[in-house]
């Protein structure tokens, strides 16, 4: 088996380690790159869309996401992004801060009334939380919505086969995926609840004129620029936001609780930090800018276990990377997962440092040594959404309960499209 399908990016981090800032493999019949000089990324993201396109693996995606931001290139990509990135800025997200308080609210209370001594399951339960968040924050506050453990199943289904098919698409050319593998089966099985719900939602939901959800705001840019609905499947963009925006940020959510609870003093100095600020009081969004050391600790978490730990793109034409020729139609890997823990660029990048994140120490790094957003016209456009659930999600939690790991707990990681623990991140609650 080869060493990249056994492990990505084990892989891929020796590969940075052992030939520098661009280095040549070969999958199946064609010849990669992996960029991993911040110079070198930074050329990639400033050409991406132009030199520099989303190739046949993201196909594979479009069975789950459609058309949509994700997958599209070109001229229905820039359509679609002028249209939904007004929607996403940060003074427009913080508009939706009291349904990620009201939702967290509720799930504290009900860790609260547990009467059993089991430890939680913390992915579980942030990716309840975030998928309840994410389908008001999509359909409006009125929908009366509980989080669906079908929908939970089919997530990790569709996230766990993607990564297999792209494989099988690098070593057999896809021909596997066109089998009917039980794999490709459940994809597909997954896909189609997800689109049932998706689909259910958006009958359920009614936009107003002045509806602040995403659904209102896609339908209201949509009608008022005149998009052509080939260009712009409000559909597809609905599922494309409501699959990213629920993994990406449960598995952030998860792994920076497994941060907290492995680095205990760390989660009491937060704690400190985040009874100071807030009191007994909800978040406010003064409030989430004041927790200086909560986003330090969010952002450490997010270098050593980025959700979206590779990024990829195939070269449209010939190009020259680093001194490096990339010829056309070659795949380009560049990896936020290997960046960040690059020695190159991070001392002892194992450990669990929050001070990194201290901003004279920020100062003096380059760009595109961290970059858990991505970068480029195709930076996460949820970016200011995702950091504000973390934070709000994050603060209340410290604050209300003391967590702890149970003993020999011990997580790995599981590169499937996000960068899932594995297994679950498992936690006892105690009330402060």
């Amino acid at each position: 088996m080869p060493a990249f399908v056994r492990d990505p990016l084990r892989f891929w981090t020796r590969l940075a380690n052992g030939y520098g800032g661009v280095a040549r493999y070969r999958i199946g019949a064609e010849q990669h790159f992996l960029i991993s000089d911040p110079q070198g990324i930074a050329h990639i993201f400033r050409h991406d869309t132009v030199r520099y396109y989303r190739g046949k693996y993201h196909d594979l995606l479009k069975p789950a996401f459609g058309e949509g931001l994700l997958t599209s290139n070109d001229e229905p990509w820039r359509q679609q992004r002028r249209l939904i990135q007004p929607l996403l800025t940060k003074q427009r997200v913080s508009n939706w801060l009291d349904i990620v308080v009201s939702a967290t609210a509720a799930t504290i209370e009900a860790w609260g009334d547990r009467r059993d001594e089991a430890p939680v399951d913390f992915f579980e339960g942030m990716a309840r939380l975030v998928q309840e968040i994410n389908a008001k924050v999509l359909f409006g506050r009125a929908l009366p919505y509980q989080a669906q453990p079908a929908l939970l199943s089919s997530v990790s289904a569709i996230n766990g086969s993607l990564l297999r098919q792209v494989k099988r698409a690098m070593i057999w050319d896809g021909m596997l995926n066109r089998l009917p593998l039980p794999d490709v089966r459940r994809f597909r099985a997954a896909a189609n609840t997800l689109h049932r719900t998706v689909d259910r939602l958006t009958a359920e939901s009614r936009p107003q004129v002045d509806d602040d959800s995403l659904y209102g705001g896609l339908t209201r840019a949509a009608n008022e620029t005149g998009s052509p609905p080939e260009t712009f499947k409000i559909r597809d963009q609905l599922i494309t936001l409501f699959l990213a925006g629920h993994e990406t940020t449960a598995v952030a959510l998860a792994w920076i609780f497994y941060f907290l609870t492995e680095h205990s003093p760390w989660s009491e100095r937060l704690h400190g930090e985040i009874s100071t600020v807030l009191g007994d009081r909800t978040p406010t969004l003064a409030d989430l800018n004041r927790l200086v050391l909560t986003r330090q600790v969010i952002d450490e978490s997010l270098r050593l276990r980025p959700p979206v730990y590779a990024i990829g793109r195939r070269a449209r034409v010939d190009d020259e990377v680093c001194g490096c020729r990339i010829p056309a139609e070659s795949p380009v890997v560049v990896s936020p997962y290997v960046m960040h823990h690059h020695p190159a660029y991070w001392h002892e990048p194992e450990r669990f440092e929050p001070e990194r994140f201290e901003p004279d120490r920020v100062a003096t790094r380059p760009a595109f040594c961290y970059f858990p957003f991505g970068g480029g016209p195709h930076v996460c456009v949820g970016q200011h959404l995702g950091m504000m659930e973390l934070l709000a999600v994050v603060a209340m939690v410290v604050r209300d309960f003391r967590l702890t790991a149970p003993p020999g707990r011990r997580v790995a990681l599981q590169p499937w499209i996000t960068l899932r623990p594995k297994p679950d991140v498992r936690l006892f609650l105690a009330r402060r």
